[in-house]
């Protein structure tokens, strides 16, 4: 029973592995980028200076999550340049249209 259970848990480390692996190497898509929420603009000035701490903490976390945002959408970019310019290597090395 444990050599089961071993190879059990190897098939899960090598299925986790190999999902890591193949998730970093396939590059970012637009798709895979969610802007995230602003925060809902507080008003009230009451409001306002009794969570001012939370308030701020909203904020800093929205800026860092946009951030991450701009960088999912650079990483999506330059993966579609990497295509781009993969494909017009490849229609060049078609060589020349015959005429016709």
């Amino acid at each position: 029973m444990s050599t089961l259970l071993s190879r059990s848990a190897r098939l899960v480390v090598a299925t986790l592995l190999t999902k890591l692996v193949c998730g970093v190497a396939q590059g970012a898509t637009a798709l895979d980028c969610l802007p995230p929420s602003p925060p809902a603009p507080v008003t009230d000035a009451a409001t306002r200076a009794e969570y001012r701490t939370e308030i701020g903490q909203e904020f800093t976390a929205y800026f860092d999550e946009a951030q991450a945002y701009l960088r999912c959408l650079d990483a999506a970019r330059a993966e579609v340049s990497e295509e781009i310019n993969r494909a017009i290597r490849d229609y060049q090395a078609l060589g020349p249209e015959p005429d016709g």
